[in-house]
């Protein structure tokens, strides 16, 4: 009878072993493999699906009359949508040369053509999008290199990539993807980055618009030859500790070619942007480490703006920074953020004075709601974020902006002008909330919602251009995104 307790012990221990070694053998299997070798290459094949419901209650710029037109008035009180992007992708690697190539569709739902047409057109083209994502060759080398000022040992790339490629610089202030756009940003270029120990430099070369006509036009010949926008860019940074990053970046955008004469009724801030050149100059400085967090931005814009009532000298300027700090240590682990924003507006006799942000993200650095662009505008904010638990994230944001130049043009983020010349620079109080949650890896969900309270500006132009909004606008939406591999 003694013998059993004894027994029972070493089976309770060789279990136990055998637990622990499971344990620590489930904790030494190496991550799935996300490669695939064919030949000499290696495959890396790309996965992105992502479903977003959006509700938008009296928009501050949909719906109305046309800025300078006598177009019928259409008021959009309550529109919304579904909308599906999927990215389907593969990446080629042997050695020192890398290819990818990413195809992406993205519509709302019942945008899907009719099946009775003779042909492949979609009568709701408008709002389904289907092509490259991208497509690029790349040169580029991995040597180890010696240890950065920081410490880190990390090898820094060259490369040279050829082809169409999503470009952020400075965290998308004025170069972005605009990833939580419908379809996203990127851009058919010539690009080229070298790095020495805690030096980067970087340029590139873009086209954004066809020359038209493309080539020789033997049936055109006296037609109009213009077209063929292209932007610039150049930057060099050094990294001196995870705490102080500083990064200078010029872009060019050479004017196009159109001629002012035959533009149809619109903004001044669209004008300038269609046939005017901008030259922009920009430094910043960042930082990120021990749970402070912090990026300004200061940039000049320079150029020639040809309006109908005669050309016009650009010389603009903004100014733009946040900070943050993460409190590890604290339950909920809390984070606040504090930020503001300046982007001169208006125009004088001689000068253009509306900065221009070029290329940016969207409905990242000047709230969820997409109102606010950084131009003529002055723009302070606050946030606090949570972590109530592991992978769920609650941030709440409040926001104030105002015109820099009342008689400038309010700008929303994907650069339509909601309106101009108004009485008042108030435009309003935005308030935020975010929801993010991903329960496994590879699946990512949020849900958020905006409130903006119209200021005495913003009613002034929505009331002009005939969109009785009230005192209220409203924004929320409901995303999943699927990720294979996982990230």
């Amino acid at each position: 009878m003694r013998a059993y307790p004894r027994l029972a012990f070493v089976a309770v221990s060789s279990l136990a072993v055998v637990g622990v070694a499971s344990r620590a053998n489930a904790q030494t299997t190496p991550a799935a493999k996300t490669t695939i070798t064919v030949g000499d290459f290696e495959l890396s094949p790309e996965l992105e699906v992502r479903t977003r419901g959006e509700y938008r209650r009296n928009p501050v710029d949909m719906g109305g009359a046309p800025l300078g037109t006598s177009a019928p008035v259409f008021y959009t009180e309550d529109p919304w949508a579904i909308m599906e992007r999927a990215r389907i992708g593969i990446g080629a690697d042997r050695g020192a040369l890398r290819a990818k190539v990413t195809l992406q569709d993205a519509r709302v739902w019942g945008s899907t053509p009719e099946t009775g047409t003779q042909n492949n057109s979609d009568p709701s083209g408008a709002f389904s999008s289907t092509g490259l994502y991208e497509a690029f060759i790349e040169i580029h080398t991995t040597h180890p290199t010696p240890p950065h000022s920081d410490g880190s040992t990390a090898p820094t790339p060259q490369y040279l990539r050829v082809g169409r490629q999503a470009i952020v610089w400075d965290g998308g202030r004025l170069l972005g993807n605009a990833d939580f756009s419908p379809v996203a940003r990127t851009l058919d270029a010539v690009r080229g980055h070298a790095g020495w120990k805690s030096l980067d430099f970087e340029a590139f070369a873009a086209i954004l618009d066809e020359a038209r006509p493309i080539g020789i036009g033997f049936g055109d010949p006296s037609g109009p030859y213009n077209g063929g926008a292209q932007l610039y860019g150049g930057l060099a940074s050094v990294t001196l500790d995870p705490l102080f990053r500083a990064q200078v970046y010029g872009l060019l955008r050479p004017h196009p070619g159109f001629s002012s004469d035959t533009l149809s009724p619109t903004s001044t801030f669209g004008q300038s942007r269609l046939v005017g050149d901008d030259w922009t100059v920009a430094l910043g400085l960042s930082g990120d480490s021990k749970g402070w967090k912090y990026g300004i931005t200061g940039a000049l814009q320079f150029g020639r703006v040809p309006l109908p009532g005669g050309p016009l000298d650009r010389l603009a300027y903004a100014v733009v920074g946040d900070g943050s700090r993460t409190f590890d240590g604290v339950v909920l682990t809390p984070t606040i953020k504090v930020g503001a924003a300046y982007a001169s507006g208006g125009r004088s006799a001689t000068q253009y004075n509306q900065f221009d942000p070029l290329y940016p993200d969207v409905q990242v650095n000047h709230g969820m709601l997409g109102a606010f662009a950084m131009s003529n505008i002055i723009d302070v904010h606050g946030a606090v974020s949570i972590v109530p638990c592991t992978d769920f994230r609650i941030l709440a944001e409040y926001r104030y902006a105002r015109m820099a130049d009342k008689t400038g043009d309010w700008v929303d983020t994907y650069l339509v002008t909601v309106g101009n010349n108004a009485a008042h620079e108030e435009l309003g109080h935005e308030v935020d909330l975010l929801l993010s949650y991903r329960p496994w890896p590879a699946l990512a969900m949020s849900a958020g919602y905006s409130l903006l309270i119209l200021g005495e500006g913003a009613k002034d132009m929505l009331a002009a251009q005939q969109r009785s909004t009230g005192d209220f606008s409203h924004y929320a939406f409901l995303q999943m995104t699927l990720t294979v591999p996982s990230r």
